[in-house]
C-alpha cells in the first residue's frame, strides 16, 4: 500500500492498521495478514529521539542556568518560559497547518536552546533593578522595557536567516520548508514570552536577592 504525496504517513499507517482488524474478520481462519515492513517504525523512533533529545536539552539548559544565575527561583522562571513557549509553537503550527514530524520536531529542538536566551536578558535586567532597591512591581516594568528594543533586534536578525530557507525550491525546499517555520514560531513565541511572561512571573514569584541601593 502506498500513500499519497500529501498524505500523512502515521494516519494512513492506523487506519490500514485499524482496516486489517476488520479484514481479519472476514478472512478464512487459515489466511493469514502478515505487514511486511511498516514505515511508522521508523518514524516513531526518529520522532521519539528528536523528543527526547529536546527534553534532555530543555534540562541542561536549566542546569546551566543555575550554574550561571546562581538562583534557584531565576532559574525557574527562565525554565518555565520553555515549555510554554513550545505550546507556543504547537499553537502556530496547528494554525499554520504543518505536522509533527522529524523535520519541524529537529527545528523546535534546535529552537529549544534559543528560547532561553531573550528570558535570559529579561530578567537578569529585571533582577538588577531590583538589587538597585526598586520595588518588585516597578524593576519588571523598567527592566523588561529597556531591553525589549535589543531583544527584539536580536531575534529579527535570528529570524532572517532562517526564514528565506522557505522560498527554497525543489527537494531541499520540501525538507527545510517546516524546519525554518518550526524556528520562526520558536523565536516569535520565545520573544513573546520574554516580553510578557517573564516579568509577571518575576514580579510574582520574586527571585534573587533584594538589596538596598546604596548612597554615594
Amino acid at each position: 500500500i502506498q500513500k499519497q504525496a500529501q498524505a500523512n504517513t502515521m494516519q494512513v499507517i492506523n487506519r490500514i492498521r485499524a482496516a486489517f482488524k476488520r479484514l481479519e474478520k472476514m478472512l478464512p481462519k487459515d489466511v493469514q495478514l502478515d505487514v511486511v515492513y511498516d514505515q511508522s517504525v521508523f518514524i516513531r523512533d526518529a520522532i521519539n529521539g528528536v523528543r527526547n533529545a529536546a527534553l534532555q536539552g530543555g534540562f541542561l539548559a536549566f542546569l546551566v542556568l543555575l550554574v550561571f544565575l546562581r538562583n534557584i527561583r531565576s532559574s525557574a522562571i527562565v525554565a518555565l518560559s520553555i515549555p510554554i513557549s513550545i505550546m507556543v509553537v504547537f499553537t502556530f503550527m496547528h494554525f499554520g497547518g504543518l505536522s509533527i514530524n522529524m523535520m519541524s520536531l529537529g527545528g523546535l529542538a534546535l529552537g529549544v536552546g534559543m528560547l532561553v536566551d531573550n528570558a535570559i536578558v529579561v530578567i537578569e535586567n529585571i533582577f538588577r533593578h531590583v538589587e538597585m532597591g526598586k520595588p518588585p512591581k516597578e524593576a519588571a516594568t523598567v527592566g523588561a522595557g529597556e531591553v525589549s528594543n535589543a531583544i527584539v533586534a536580536s531575534t529579527l536578525t535570528t529570524i532572517a536567516v532562517f526564514l528565506p530557507m522557505i522560498f527554497v525550491v525543489g527537494v531541499a525546499g520540501q525538507l527545510f520548508k517546516e524546519l525554518a517555520f518550526t524556528v520562526t514560531f520558536s523565536l516569535v513565541g520565545s520573544l513573546w514570552v520574554a516580553l510578557t511572561l517573564i516579568p509577571l512571573l518575576s514580579y510574582k514569584m520574586g527571585g534573587g536577592k533584594k538589596e538596598p541601593a546604596k548612597r554615594a
